[in-house]
């Protein structure tokens, strides 16, 4: 059985294995001659599609067939559904062809692909984390679990490193999100008297709507107005194609910005050709607001973890190649800052898990004396919900802690008998995280009790949900992002008192929430494992009959 680890970007992906002698080594994209594989998908034909470069060269000829930058949809419910041909795709069917294409790039090459971990910004939520997931079964592979990419970062960075404790800042900017996340790497001894690695998150931040692709927009409309300029146009004058062919562009400019002062590009505008050049300070200039937001969640981070020192700031991600980000590190933490394989590191460190995670597997077989799990209700973190479910590992090689993305709770009543989102689980807990409290029924002679699960990104010991107790939608504050995974109903005996107990159980980890409600009047339970499958139906979906190639 093989493993490897995907960073599944969006703008790149990435995929890697352990070597013979247990090193982390990227699976090369033999036809783009890249470590990488560009995230974008050609729909060629009603029965072919093109994943990568080649795939981003059609966007000049034929940008309507072109999907990027899909990861900033995925588990998102206000997502687009695409058409082409007669037939739909979704984000989660997009990112599969993806993957399939990463799985076929291991097999072109003699290899196979069985158990994986793919990796997800660390403010990715519970929808986002499964809708992943789901992409990853329905491309024919195993998915035993997922890491956050700073995580998986400070993992392959840790894998080198031999210091009794480190704390680490991950500045992780990707082609559509950000994230920075503190950790703490130490060594510890294991249950067997094994000296071992810990890496531990401290706490993490970002946005999962803020990447490279905002740079790159902010070319664009650099450029696109140069044109217009230049040509006595309105943006609204320039033809679909010409647009087309400046965003195709704008990476090869970006890039060149970032090797080079300045930067030519030449356009053809209504048959003439216009030249447009820009300076790397005149790119800096315009996207300055954009480094200082990185930077303000920095400090922010910083903040939450109480202003530790930190000894060593990773740089990770594509975008991290671009001079005014690494300038802009190291002016606030001089002489600590670390860039190596940005735009690898985020893979070769989910490879690295999923190897642990196989010993795990192995280790706790062999304890059993059986490779059988019992049947019910599977629970995260449990061996009969998958090995691996759980984010906090204590593998042979090494543990890993890290945090719950949200705090979950459940739809109740409180003492004035408003409906309110409890959180018995908040955000930084460590992972796998479980909670238990007692509630009691609100009047007499209650027929049921009907219980909603929630996530939410508040710290809060309670807030408002966004469903009122009849499960009608209600305003509730932005920023808190509420969301309703789910609900669990529990019937009641007749001439049930005021004041019985319930007790609730949560159990929250990488991939799935699973709830227990027991009447302990009674002893009746309910309970339910929620990892917000998708209603796509992937056995039939049209991805199916799709040929996947990468040229």
């Amino acid at each position: 059985m093989s493993t490897h680890g995907i960073d599944l970007g969006t703008t790149y992906c990435c995929i890697s294995t352990l070597d013979r002698n247990g090193n982390p080594e990227v699976i090369r994209n033999q036809i783009d001659a890249s470590d990488t594989l560009a995230s974008a998908v050609f729909f060629e034909s009603a029965d072919n599609v093109i994943i990568g470069n080649s795939a981003k060269d059609m966007v000049e000829t034929d940008g309507d067939r072109v999907v990027q930058f899909v990861k900033r949809e995925i588990g998102k419910p206000d997502a687009p559904v695409r058409e082409f041909d007669g037939k739909t795709y979704t984000p989660v069917e997009i990112s599969t062809l993806i993957l399939k294409r990463l799985k076929q790039m291991v097999e072109e090459q003699g290899g196979t692909v069985d158990d994986v971990v793919i990796t997800c910004p660390a403010y990715f939520g519970l929808e986002e984390r499964n809708a992943t997931r789901k992409a990853g079964e329905a491309a024919g592979m195993n998915v035993l679990n997922l890491i956050n990419e700073p995580t998986a970062a400070a993992l392959s960075y840790c894998a080198r490193q031999f210091q009794e404790e480190r704390t680490i800042l991950v500045y992780d900017l990707g082609g559509g999100t950000f994230d920075v996340t503190i950790v703490k790497m130490s060594l510890v001894t294991n249950e067997e008297g094994n000296e071992v690695q810990k890496i531990k998150v401290i706490t993490t931040g970002g946005n999962d709507l803020l990447g490279g692709k905002d740079w790159d927009d902010a070319l664009f409309n650099y450029i696109m107005q140069a044109c217009c300029d230049e040509n006595g146009l309105t943006p609204d004058e320039i033809d679909v194609e010409t647009k087309q062919i400046i965003r195709s562009r704008v990476e090869t400019t970006k890039k060149r910005l970032s090797d080079s002062d300045t930067a030519k590009v030449k356009i053809n505008v209504n048959g003439s050709m216009t030249n447009v050049q820009i300076t790397r300070q005149e790119f800096e200039n315009l996207t300055s607001d954009k480094v200082a937001q990185t930077m303000n969640y920095v400090e922010e981070t910083l903040q939450k973890a109480g202003n530790p020192d930190i000894d060593t700031v990773l740089l990770v991600g594509g975008s991290t190649f671009m001079p005014m980000i690494r300038t802009a590190v190291e002016a606030r933490f001089p002489g600590k800052v670390q860039i190596e394989d940005p735009d690898r590191a985020v893979a070769k460190g989910a490879a690295i898990y999923a190897s642990m995670l196989v010993e795990e597997i192995q280790e706790k077989e062999q304890q059993a004396g059986t490779t059988g799990g019992q049947g019910g209700q599977e629970e995260p973190g449990s061996s009969s919900a998958g090995v691996g479910s759980g984010i906090t590992t204590s593998a042979p090689t090494g543990i890993i802690e890290d945090q719950t993305p949200r705090s979950f709770g459940p739809g109740v009543l409180n003492e004035n008998m408003d409906y309110i989102v409890d959180n018995i689980i908040k955000m930084g807990d460590v992972m796998p995280a479980s909670a238990v409290k007692t509630y009691f029924t609100a009047a007499d002679n209650m027929e049921k009790i009907v219980l909603r699960v929630f996530e939410n990104m508040c710290i809060l010991d309670s807030l408002t949900p966004c469903v009122n107790n009849l499960g009608e939608e209600q305003p509730t504050d932005p920023a808190h992002n509420v969301k309703l995974l789910g609900t669990l109903e529990m019937l009641l005996p007749p001439n049930t008192a005021k004041g019985s107990p319930i007790e609730v159980n949560f159990q929250v980890d990488a991939i799935g929430v699973y709830v227990k409600a027991v009447n302990l009047s009674t002893g009746e339970t309910v309970e339910t494992t929620l990892r917000m499958d998708s209603d796509i139906d992937m056995a039939n979906s049209a991805v199916n009959q799709l040929s996947v190639s990468g040229e």
